[in-house]
């Protein structure tokens, strides 16, 4: 019998955190321990905060609190719908029609 492995892209996030934790927490392990300069604590750390937010942005994607129901809305500052070919092309035609003789905006 022929088992597919399925790996859609939440699963795929998850792993990718996970591999990203792993290195991190290798990183960490043998930058601390190597105490001989003053930098190796500033990189230990930066390493520590890195593996902190990245548990964190792993917590809010599980929780589904990451924020990516608000990309393409209102909401998101970076949404821009006149950037869109056909909005953009829309625009422009209604304020070619407004310049028109006659055309009257009141109903």
């Amino acid at each position: 019998m022929s088992r597919t492995l399925e790996l859609t892209g939440a699963r795929l996030s998850y792993l990718l955190y996970a591999v990203q934790l792993a290195v991190l927490a290798l990183v960490l392990a043998f930058v601390v321990p190597a105490l001989e300069y003053p930098v190796n604590i500033f990189l230990g750390g930066l390493f520590a905060v890195v593996m902190l937010a990245s548990v964190v942005a792993l917590w809010r994607r599980a929780a589904g609190r990451d924020g990516g129901s608000q990309l393409g809305t209102a909401d998101d500052i970076t949404y821009d719908p006149v950037a869109e070919p056909g909005q953009a092309a829309r625009d422009r035609w209604e304020k070619a029609v407004r310049r028109l003789p006659g055309f009257d905006d009141e109903k």
